[in-house]
C-alpha cells in the first residue's frame, strides 16, 4: 500500500511538473512574440520620426533649421542603423527592417543617435 502511494505521488509530481514546463515554455513564445512586436513598433516610430522631419524640412522651404532627437537604441536594448534609400528612410536591426516614405532623394545626411541639426538650404536638405 505505501509502496503504491509513494509512485503515485510521484506520477502526480511528474504531471505537474511536465504542465509547469508547457505553461513557462507558452509564456515565454508570447513573451518573445510581443517583444519582437515591440521592437518592430519602436524602429517604425523611429523610422517616422526621421522621415516627417525630412519632409517637414522639404515643405518649409529654404532656411528652414530645426534640432530633433533620435532615440540611442530601440526599446532602450537594441542597436541600430539608419540609411537612405531612394526616396526612403530605411531603420535596420538585427537582420529586421522597416522604411518610410520621404519625398526628396537631395539629401545629405550624418544621422546621429541623440540630437541632430536638420537644415533646407535651397531646396538640398542637410542633417548635421
Amino acid at each position: 500500500m505505501l509502496a503504491q502511494v509513494s509512485i503515485e505521488f510521484i506520477v502526480f509530481v511528474s504531471v505537474l511538473t511536465v504542465i509547469l514546463l508547457l505553461t513557462i515554455y507558452y509564456n515565454s513564445t508570447i513573451y518573445m512574440e510581443m517583444n519582437s512586436a515591440k521592437i518592430y513598433n519602436d524602429a517604425q516610430g523611429i523610422c517616422d520620426q526621421i522621415a516627417f522631419e525630412i519632409n517637414m524640412a522639404l515643405r518649409a522651404g529654404n532656411g528652414y533649421s530645426r534640432n530633433f532627437h533620435i532615440p540611442y537604441k530601440i526599446s532602450d536594448s537594441v542597436n541600430y542603423n539608419i540609411s537612405l534609400g531612394n526616396y526612403l528612410v530605411i531603420v535596420n536591426w538585427a537582420g529586421s527592417s522597416t522604411q518610410s516614405i520621404i519625398l526628396t532623394n537631395n539629401i545629405t545626411a550624418n544621422f546621429t543617435k541623440g540630437q541632430n541639426l536638420i537644415k533646407n538650404l535651397n531646396g538640398s536638405i542637410r542633417v548635421n
